[in-house]
């Protein structure tokens, strides 16, 4: 055909649905699939900088807890740098008694989320607020296990910096409670491992106001471990008496309480506890820090004579291991079989003469077994607070909690 002078060709054009101008992070609905690999089940918690999803690996089955900033924070570099730092710092860590991070992932704006284990269970701070007190050798337990995982992120040079009740979280499990710390979104490198993008500026107080140690509320830089020993102490003061040991209206005001005064006794709060533990507790919350208990295993150590004793493992994981001793040399297996009366001593007696007749070593009596990936990971976030001394006001400082 022709085409005369002046004659435009007719041109097709395809329409192309107009994109979307919301951040990614606010098109999450339950349903939707991220990165062809992860289903979003729901929302299992949220803080003031992010949301905390439950989703299944599509692969595997796996389930997992999906950590994404929130809208407003998505775009944010200092909110991004300190997603992309928690991750990081975990990762170099690698303890049990901390809330595990397995991936990293970006949406296709550029914000990033992180893929946790989805813990089942509650906060420390739940806990404490849906009572009753907590026993001493229960905080005791806990405890340990927490100043075991701070004592690895110290020797990585790693300081938490915001120890507290909501960043210590209860996992149910067959073996009891396991302790994972939470967030490490504010922890501070040290030395050679600093990362080379620091996340705070100088003279900003980093950390939640109850919880801070006397050198930390006062924005000093040459914070260490011990930073981490007065926020678990404080958070043992609580657990037990339902009560923080300074409590204030305003920044300025909790801050001449932590510089200058000396908190209640901890036994007069609490009579029915030793006097060896009101010991403990005075040093743990020593203000000078010199004073101070100067390491984690040090304070770990001290609460351990107060934890619950060591009890043996349960019957039934006994009766499952026990055809397995006896396929080794005995001809008549069912002389092993235990019934809910026979003692387990009575049952390493039968195996043990039977491996002395056979002249073969004697294998221990298999402990109860550990669980597996597949009973891990609840997750409740909440994002640790981020001040400047100026910043606080009076509903920055909720009532205190009331012993009950």
């Amino acid at each position: 055909m022709a085409i005369h002078p002046g004659d435009r060709p007719e041109r097709r054009t395809e329409r192309r649905a107009p994109r979307s101008t919301r951040p990614a992070a606010a098109r999450i609905t339950v349903g939707s699939i991220l990165e062809e690999r992860y289903r979003v089940l729901g929302i299992i918690g949220q803080g003031g900088m992010g949301t905390v999803y439950e989703a299944e690996h599509l692969n595997i089955g796996r389930r997992v807890a999906l950590k994404i900033l929130k809208p407003e924070h998505a775009q944010k570099g200092e909110a991004v740098a300190r997603l992309r730092h928690e991750a990081r710092v975990v990762s170099q860590i690698g303890h049990p008694n901390i809330c595990e991070i397995f991936d990293i992932g970006q949406f296709e704006d550029g914000s990033p989320y992180l893929v946790m284990e989805r813990l089942r269970g509650e906060t420390l701070a739940q806990r404490i607020e849906r009572g009753p007190l907590l026993r001493l050798d229960e905080i005791a337990d806990i405890m340990v296990q927490v100043l075991a995982a701070l004592e690895a992120a110290h020797r990585k040079n790693v300081i938490h910096r915001d120890m507290k009740p909501d960043n210590i979280f209860l996992a149910q499990r067959q073996i009891g409670i396991v302790a994972k710390i939470l967030d490490f979104g504010i922890s501070k490198a040290n030395g050679p491992d600093e990362l080379p993008h620091h996340l705070t500026r100088t003279g900003m107080v980093m950390g939640t106001p109850y919880y801070m140690a006397p050198e930390q509320a006062m924005g000093e830089r040459m914070l260490d471990g011990r930073v981490d020993v007065w926020g678990v102490a404080v958070a043992i003061y609580e657990a037990l008496t339902g009560q923080r040991p300074f409590v204030a209206r305003n920044y300025n005001a909790l801050l001449v309480q932590i510089l200058t005064v000396t908190p209640r006794p901890i036994l007069e709060l609490r009579p029915d506890l030793p006097p060896a533990f009101g010991e403990v507790m005075r040093r743990a919350l020593e203000k000078r820090r010199d004073g101070r208990f100067s390491t984690a295993k040090e304070l770990s150590e001290a609460l351990s004579a107060f934890r619950p004793p060591r009890t043996t493992p349960p019957r039934r994981a006994t009766q499952r291991m026990l055809p397995r001793v006896a396929m080794f040399g005995a001809e008549d297996s069912s002389s092993f079989t235990s019934s809910e009366d026979e003692p387990t001593q009575e049952i390493e007696a039968k195996a043990r003469k039977t491996f002395v007749n056979e002249e073969m070593p004697v294998p221990p009596v298999a402990p109860a077994p550990v669980p597996t990936d597949d009973e891990t990971p609840t997750f409740e976030e909440n994002d640790p607070t981020v001040v400047d001394t100026p910043s606080f006001s009076d509903s920055d400082f909720p009532s205190e909690r009331r012993r009950r």
